[in-house]
């Protein structure tokens, strides 16, 4: 799918991350957004928080902010010169979070600027916010406050969060890392939720896998042989209706334009070929697996495979190894099977499995910097860059071209 985002220019790209915020149904609320200007993320001295604003808010990146966030809230990190300068004021209030960083120092000036943004229609959220801190004193005038369970275990919280909770404050538990722990935020009162922990495998027991897995598994199979059997694929297929359906339905929508209906399995094999035949099958596998985790788990995985087989293109080298790389990076999560497990049953290039099992490979860059750019990791972005020969602004275009081609895809599940 071509993307309808316009090339960034040189001078003005910058990297960007995006970190999904999710409510107690484990659907996607919103995004923070993290931007920065260049690799090196090096603001001048003199004026380091001007820099920073105006590279936060340059609405050149900007453009395409609905969609980073996917039609979601818009969490962008202010500092005090943002708040008082009122420069968050080039986004739209009906979409944005003003993010107040834990290190602003609370003024008059401060709160002027909270209150005005209230009242203009903003949502206001304290980040990293400890109780009986120095950002307590803008509690009566937030929307939301953002708690850091790594620091302190969320049962601290109960007492705190029953009070907000009653004049509707929402309570975002961040650095949600583990299963346990969001429970835990969960029984305790947290509404909404930041962290990877929907990532985190839960495996199951191998003796007693569901037979829809199994199916899966087998098509994973013999599209992953080297020599794709045509006729084993199309049975594979229709011993599955989901899978028809599917896709069926994703073949005949316009991602694809076809000039004519595509009404059979054998008409969609005939008409994609052998590479888009293991991309798109994959895709389908991982989508029908994906049901009873959060969308989440399922935008992630297919922004990494898009992404990555971008850089495979952009680095030539073999695009459609890379966009499996990106999507296997999660498949151990999403079909519930433990990765050495999973390769064992679906034989990928050795590259790839070596990659999935943590062994060094010369893909390593690819999957570091997609981890750097999910986890705002500037200077790992900066080491990989420099490593591959790559310019920010083709890093960047590819990222949020990716992120435009996941929000089209998912309309179709």
């Amino acid at each position: 799918m071509s993307s309808s985002l316009p090339p960034l220019t040189a001078g003005l790209t910058k990297f960007v991350a995006r970190q999904a915020i999710l409510d107690r149904a484990q659907k996607i609320m919103g995004y923070e957004l993290l931007f920065r200007s260049g690799i090196e993320n090096s603001f001048p001295d003199t004026h380091p928080g001007s820099a920073a604003s105006r590279a936060v808010l340059d609405k050149a990146l900007l453009v395409g902010i609905d969609v980073l966030c996917d039609g979601g809230k818009a969490f962008v990190n202010c500092t005090q010169e943002v708040l008082t300068d009122y420069l968050i004021t080039v986004l739209p209030p009906s979409t944005t979070v003003v993010e107040i960083l834990e290190g602003v120092e609370v003024s008059d000036s401060v709160f002027a600027a909270c209150r005005t943004l209230k009242g203009a229609g903003y949502m206001l959220a304290l980040d990293d916010f400890v109780p009986g801190g120095p950002q307590q004193q803008l509690l009566p005038l937030v929307d939301i406050v953002k708690i850091d369970v790594q620091e302190t275990p969320p049962g601290k919280y109960r007492s705190f969060l029953r009070e907000q909770l009653a004049r509707g404050v929402w309570a975002v538990a961040e650095k949600v890392e583990t299963q346990e722990c969001y429970e835990e935020a969960r029984s305790v009162g947290f509404t909404h939720f930041q962290g990877y922990y929907f990532a985190k495998p839960v495996v199951l027991d191998m003796p007693d896998l569901p037979t829809d897995i199994l199916s899966r598994l087998r098509l994973l199979q013999c599209i992953a042989s080297e020599e794709l059997n045509y006729r084993e694929v199309e049975t594979t297929i229709k011993c599955d209706p989901a899978l028809v359906y599917r896709l069926l339905r994703y073949l005949n929508s316009a991602l694809f334009s076809f000039p004519c209906s595509v009404s059979s399995v054998r008409h969609a094999l005939s008409l994609l070929g052998d590479q888009e035949i293991r991309r798109w099958m994959t895709l389908i596998v991982a989508i029908a697996a994906v049901q009873d985790k959060p969308m989440a788990l399922l935008r992630l995985a297919l922004l990494r495979a898009k992404f990555c087989g971008a850089m495979g293109r952009i680095l030539h080298w073999r695009g459609s190894d890379l966009f499996l790389l990106g999507l296997f990076s999660l498949m151990d999560t999403i079909l519930g099977v433990p990765m050495p497990e999973l390769l064992r049953r679906v034989r990928l290039p050795d590259p790839i499995s070596q990659a999935l099992l943590g062994q060094s490979t010369s893909l390593d860059p690819v999957m570091r910097l997609i981890y750097g750019l999910e986890s705002a990791d500037w200077k790992g972005c900066d080491e990989v860059a420099q490593q591959l020969g790559l310019r920010e602004s083709v890093i960047s275009q590819a990222y949020i071209e990716s992120v435009a081609w996941t929000k089209e895809f998912v309309k179709l599940t």
